[in-house]
């Protein structure tokens, strides 16, 4: 349907002091409906886009608003409209140059027979008080609350709009496609197509024609983002031409995001990868940690797939049980967050109530290398970071929480180095 032939119900028209309410708050409002539509946007909305109501009616919000082609990477939109429960959802986003936090709410409006009709938005700027703390980071499938996790989000808002050349490295499972997709669309490329070539599913000789004959991902990503998967299966002569288009940049062709679970470096002496097309990536190279090594993450990556799960499986799942929760701690996670998540999901079929209990939980092995006094200390870091960051850092109250003398609590934070202001 055109958009300017769309005509939704006139929700606030019929009651103005609503609409004056709306207009006067200080918080970015809209109103979509189930096919992501815009059907109403407050004042602050219309004057931070720089356009009127009647221009983006009807049009899909993540295009009227961010310039993307798809769903925007933070949306908590669908969850709402599939569930009708609230949702919050944190991200961080590049506005003048300047990186700010944003808190996005969504909020479920019921029509007749209980069926949820449209969503509110409000995103609100809490840039003042989250002072780069404990609020997650998100972006896709990529969340972390994790201080040195931090870098890759600041990486994504770096080389989001440079469309140069980018090598991630990871474990599988780890999120290198996810960070490759949130990269572009945060760029400038966001309204071009987005293609995965995955390298390993191609015998060498095939690789070439794969990528750049005709109908090849090369050509099917012109104008957008072509992400390789697995570039350490790529044949020698297919490097060599790949190297060669990269180092003669061409308007229009797509940005590539490469990916291999192995040390470039390694691969690079062994003689698996040409020094020069490794040269391409080489100043744009970053490292997403596997799951193992960001263990204060897990009880808040837990908890995020255990309500996306409860509300997809009506599993009557809450939250983990303590037993259940050191179970998970002194995993290794070789599959990292991917097995995190396919664990949560069997754990909420298996709950019998609220509460996850042990015999939920299918992992089971501790890992070998690691000293009992250490997965301790990494349980119990990962409890007090989860409970100061509810309390936002308000030491006393999460004293009370942990059931902790204020002294108690102090002592550990100092073991911890954690600091209250990071909160």
């Amino acid at each position: 349907m055109s958009p300017r032939r769309y005509r939704p119900p006139a929700l606030y028209t019929k009651a103005p002091f609503l609409q004056n309410l709306l207009d006067g708050m200080p918080e970015s409002v809209k109103v979509i409906d189930p096919q992501f539509r815009v059907v109403y946007a407050n004042g602050l909305s219309l004057q931070n886009l720089g356009t009127t109501l009647n221009e983006i009616r009807g049009r899909s919000c993540h295009q009227s608003f961010y310039g993307f082609q798809e769903k925007c990477f933070f949306c908590a939109m669908g969850r709402t409209l599939e569930s009708g429960q609230p949702q919050v959802a944190y991200c961080t986003m590049s506005v003048n140059g300047v990186n700010r936090d944003f808190e996005v709410s969504t909020y479920p409006i019921f029509g007749s027979g209980q069926k949820v009709e449209y969503a509110v938005e409000v995103v609100k700027d809490i840039t003042p008080l989250s002072k780069g703390g404990a609020l997650p980071q998100s972006a896709g499938k990529l969340s972390s609350r994790d201080k040195a996790f931090g870098l890759v989000f600041e990486q994504m808002a770096l080389w989001a709009e440079d469309g140069q050349p980018v090598l991630l490295q990871g474990e599988k499972g780890t999120g290198k496609k996810s960070f490759a997709r949130a990269l572009h669309q945060r760029s400038q490329r966001a309204s071009g197509p987005f293609r995965v070539f995955h390298c390993a599913d191609n015998p060498e000789g095939e690789c070439s024609d794969g990528l750049f004959g005709k109908d090849g991902a090369w050509e099917k990503a012109v104008g957008g983002t072509l992400y390789l998967d697995g570039i350490c299966h790529l044949a020698e002569a297919t490097q060599k031409a790949l190297a060669n288009k990269l180092s003669q940049p061409t308007p229009g062709n797509p940005r590539v995001v490469a990916a291999t679970p192995e040390d470039i470096r390694i691969l690079v002496q062994e003689e698996n990868i040409r020094p020069d097309f490794y040269n391409c990536f080489a100043s744009r190279v970053l490292h997403l940690p596997p799951l193992r090594e960001r263990k204060q993450d897990l009880p808040f990556l837990a908890q995020h797939f255990i309500e996306t799960y409860r509300v997809l499986t009506g599993s009557p799942a809450e939250k983990l049980g303590p037993d259940a929760m050191c179970q998970l701690m002194t995993y290794a996670w070789p599959g990292n967050i991917r097995e995190l998540e396919t664990q949560v999901e069997r754990a909420c079929l298996m709950a019998q109530g609220p509460v996850i209990e042990k015999l939920d939980v299918a992992v089971c092995a501790p890992p070998p290398a690691e000293k009992l006094d250490n997965l301790l200390n990494n349980t119990e870091k990962a409890y007090l970071v989860d409970t100061l960051a509810k309390c936002r850092g308000r030491v006393a109250e999460a004293a009370r929480q942990a059931g902790l003398s204020l002294k108690t609590l102090q002592r550990k934070m100092k073991k911890f180095s954690l600091k209250a202001e990071d909160f």
